[in-house]
């Protein structure tokens, strides 16, 4: 191992935090809760340690403890997997709809979902061509200047999207819109027709057309559309991109529960 390497795993030690993954992935598989002791000879820590972490944990419902003081996962635990389910579910179900979409459009197809402050990439299907625009699942991007965070800011509460929009929306392009009034009133376009862009304002020379993709709830949960090269869109093309757009959004919320009344 060379000496870089030793430097940064000795940087980045923590100990708590290794010790409290071990414990999770432990108890996720056993068949029967456990003790502080237990854990301390099958995972060889502290006593000290392990009765900290389990005490705190237990504190935030991520762990339950018997009469006997053994520890078994709790419901903390499930109530994040069940969120990670709908979101590996929408993935599941759209991606056959945005494979489609790609066929028909030529151009880089991808649905998105928000994720805190941002908007989190999480399928991408590419063109069988020589050359096309990549984007990679994980990636996360700004709501103001991407057409996929207009899909879900137009359907979000007044108030969350304000927040939003109260931040520093940064200049990423000469085409980037960061005034907030404006923003609201693309916002309300959205609305009506259903589509969002981005016209070349998150990166220059790229294009994208979203629409947002809708639960059994009717609550806006994700935006999926093209995204291309600027150069290769024109009047008709467009026409033809957005009706598609529309389709797949429309497919996919079919897909996981949407019905209009």
């Amino acid at each position: 191992m060379s000496l870089k390497k030793i430097e940064t795993k000795d940087k980045y030690s923590a100990p708590a935090v290794d010790g409290m993954l071990d414990i999770v992935e432990f108890l996720a598989k056993a068949e029967h809760p456990c003790g502080v002791t237990e854990l301390s000879r099958q995972l060889k820590l502290t006593n000290n340690l392990i009765f900290r972490i389990m005490k705190k944990m237990e504190a935030r419902g991520y762990v339950v403890a018997d009469s006997a003081s053994a520890y078994q996962l709790g419901p903390a635990f499930f109530s994040l997997g069940m969120k990670l389910h709908a979101r590996f579910d929408l993935r599941r179900q759209g991606r056959a709809f945005i494979e489609e979409l790609c066929r028909e459009t030529g151009e880089t197809c991808q649905i998105q979902i928000p994720d805190g402050d941002r908007m989190l990439t999480i399928d991408v299907v590419t063109p069988q061509k020589d050359y096309f625009l990549t984007v990679l699942p994980g990636s996360r991007t700004y709501y103001h200047a991407n057409a996929f965070g207009k899909c879900l800011m137009a359907y979000m509460p007044e108030e969350q999207v304000e927040k939003i929009l109260s931040g520093e929306l940064p200049q990423l392009t000469s085409n980037t819109q960061t005034d907030s009034k404006k923003i609201m009133e693309e916002l309300e376009n959205v609305r009506k027709t259903g589509l969002a862009y981005d016209r070349e304002e998150y990166i220059n020379g790229i294009y994208c057309v979203g629409a947002p993709v809708f639960n059994a709830r009717g609550e806006a949960v994700a935006g999926a559309g093209m995204t291309g090269m600027a150069n290769r869109q024109n009047r008709q093309s467009l026409k033809e991109i957005e009706k598609a757009v529309k389709l797949c959004a429309a497919g996919i919320s079919r897909a996981i529960g949407f019905r209009t009344a």
